[in-house]
């Protein structure tokens, strides 16, 4: 009688343990409605689609970075892998090459930049975040050099009929959606798939929960854990072709304020899970989340200060709650 009276004491109500869980999802729900009250243009529908559409760079660069983190890596070269693939892609249409070329070249460094990095991370055993930081360094130096010291490539020097069909990536629309979210919907789809019903999403949770236990269970760990760096080393690429057919100007290191925004929607969308696990969809919630919050402080007359002060308590907070989660 006295055991059952206590494990009774020890019961949660439904809606105490609904905010213990999704409390912070709420709160930033809570933010997003005081900016519509705030500015009513927040909530209109062009607001809105021209905030998903600014996100989408954020999206799938964000994805790759998820893969990574899932398996307890980081990637800090992201930002300049995506500087140097818009670099290629806008240097390639200055100098008249066929536009193919300047979506599957950079994809192709993306690529070489990952598999170098898996190399370095998951057989030669360089920690992650030293390894990733040195791509990071090496990859700008090789930038500034190519453009005799950060000298920007603007395509809108040239003819449009030669710049059209690659901006039309970044300012065209598909019938009635923007191209540009149509690419990230595309990639958050795949991503979703490769990660939640495929042998490797298997792998990558297993490598990511315990690593020795992993590799008695046979999987190959090294193989697992370098596949994700080459996947967020072409979606990183990706990402750096959009920004580039958005803004038709390419420049070193201007992609580097979008690795913050990577990292607190990766973080953030652990707040949408019951454990305070990453996830491919709670990232898609975090990038966007990232983009409403820029942009309703922009509408408030707040600068960039207080958009990295609220992305890296955001940060703090998303880690705070998923600590606790795991321990209850």
């Amino acid at each position: 009688m006295g055991m059952s009276a206590m494990a009774r004491g020890r019961t949660t109500s439904p809606p105490i343990e609904f905010l213990r869980e999704y409390g912070a999802l709420v709160g930033m729900v809570l933010v997003l409605g005081i900016f519509g009250y705030l500015n009513p243009v927040f909530l209109s529908p062009a607001n809105i689609e021209n905030v998903i559409r600014q996100s989408a760079v954020v999206v799938i660069m964000a994805l790759g970075l998820t893969v990574v983190m899932k398996m307890r890596g980081v990637d800090l070269s992201i930002a300049q892998i995506a500087d140097a693939a818009g670099l290629i892609a806008a240097m390639l249409i200055l100098h008249r090459y066929p536009v193919w070329m300047a979506f599957a070249v950079p994809l192709a460094f993306g690529l070489a930049v990952g598999c170098i990095n898996a190399v370095l991370m998951a057989y030669v055993g360089i920690p992650a975040i030293i390894g990733t930081l040195g791509m990071m360094f090496v990859i700008r130096s090789g930038e500034l050099m190519a453009t005799n010291g950060a000298e920007p490539q603007i395509l809108f020097t040239l003819p449009r009929s030669v710049t059209r069909d690659f901006l039309y990536l970044g300012q065209r629309d598909l019938g009635p959606v923007a191209a540009l979210i149509v690419l990230a919907v595309v990639v958050f789809l795949i991503a979703f798939v490769v990660m939640r019903f495929t042998p490797f999403a298997r792998y990558a949770r297993a490598v990511g929960s315990n690593v020795r236990a992993a590799f008695l269970a046979g999987i190959d760990i090294r193989m697992t854990f370098g596949l994700g760096f080459v996947i967020s080393g072409v979606l990183a690429a990706l990402a750096g072709i959009a920004i580039v057919s958005r803004t038709g100007i390419a420049m070193p290191r201007g992609a580097e304020p979008f690795l913050l925004d990577a990292f607190a929607a990766a973080y953030l969308g652990t707040l949408a899970t019951r454990n305070g696990e990453m996830s491919i969809a709670g990232t898609l919630l975090g990038a966007l989340f990232i983009g409403f919050l820029a942009n309703g402080l922009t509408l408030l007359g707040l600068g960039a200060p207080y958009r990295y002060a609220l992305n890296g308590g955001f940060i703090l907070l998303a880690m705070a709650v998923g600590g606790l989660k795991r321990r209850t």
